[in-house]
């Protein structure tokens, strides 16, 4: 792309977001909290197009979690803006639910409710998904030293903590697809893929990269690096988790959103 190009593209981003024709969103407020994001990353969203809206609509099965994964995926890939040098794929993955709401919400223009029981008084009650409701992942005195500002990434014990990227989690899901008809593919339930969460600023893995971390994180690696790996995940659990807080109370949100209806 060329300097007019580019130049262009600016001047239609501030046109957009002056006639709230886009929406910036602010990386410190995303599940990831923007801590494995470079310095000068930033998503902006638009609100999504009928066609979008239809596509997703059409031949929706509520029970099919794979498909409404790439459901979700589309609609955010169609509707977001990045800053140059990045792709849909640099976004990690954990944070695609959250910009996929943020979408619908400023597509209709209107909260997402949730509706959760309530054990304290015995009934259905309903909290609104937001920044204000979301329950972030504490980043405690005792994890915090570990992180890497300059690789924006957790160096705890000799491994390089990240979130996955889409383009790493699309990567594996595309190998494990491939490796489907295999006759030897029922081994790869028994294998650990945890190196997805070593990768960094990963965008994609080729099948022969996948096949040599599977390798390398199943069989090279010995007992006591299994177990440092395994303790450095544990510490992250809670960031790869989505719930809302309400007065001092945690409230479990899965299954809970109505992904088949989230447009009506």
């Amino acid at each position: 792309m060329d300097i007019k190009s580019i130049l262009n593209c600016n001047i239609i981003g501030v046109v957009k977001s002056v006639l709230n024709l886009r929406k910036k969103l602010d990386n410190n407020k995303l599940p990831s909290q923007g801590l494995f994001y470079n310095e000068d990353f930033q998503i902006s969203i638009e609100r999504a197009k009928v066609e979008d809206i239809i596509e997703y609509e059409f031949n929706f099965v509520k029970d099919d979690i794979g498909m409404i994964i790439q459901k979700v995926k589309k609609v955010v890939e169609n509707n977001i803006f990045l800053s140059s040098n990045y792709v849909f794929d640099d976004i990690k993955s954990i944070d695609v639910i959250f910009i996929f709401l943020e979408i619908v919400k400023f597509t209709k223009n209107k909260g997402i409710d949730i509706v959760y029981f309530d054990e304290e008084n015995g009934k259905k009650n309903k909290i609104e998904f937001s920044n204000d409701s979301f329950n972030y992942y504490n980043l405690k005195e005792e994890i915090s030293k570990y992180y890497n500002n300059e690789e924006k990434c957790f160096d705890v014990n000799g491994y390089k903590y990240a979130l996955p990227s889409i383009g790493v989690e699309n990567s594996l899901t595309n190998y494990l697809i491939y490796k489907s008809s295999d006759k030897e593919s029922k081994k790869l339930n028994n294998y650990s893929f945890d190196f997805t969460f070593f990768l960094s600023h990963k965008r994609y893995l080729s099948f022969n990269e996948i096949e040599n971390l599977i390798q390398i994180f199943n069989f090279d690696i010995d007992i006591e690096e299994k177990i440092k790996i395994k303790e450095v995940l544990n510490m992250f659990l809670p960031i790869q988790k989505y719930s809302l807080k309400k007065n001092g109370r945690i409230i479990d949100i899965n299954s809970k959103i109505d992904l088949e209806n989230i447009w009506k």
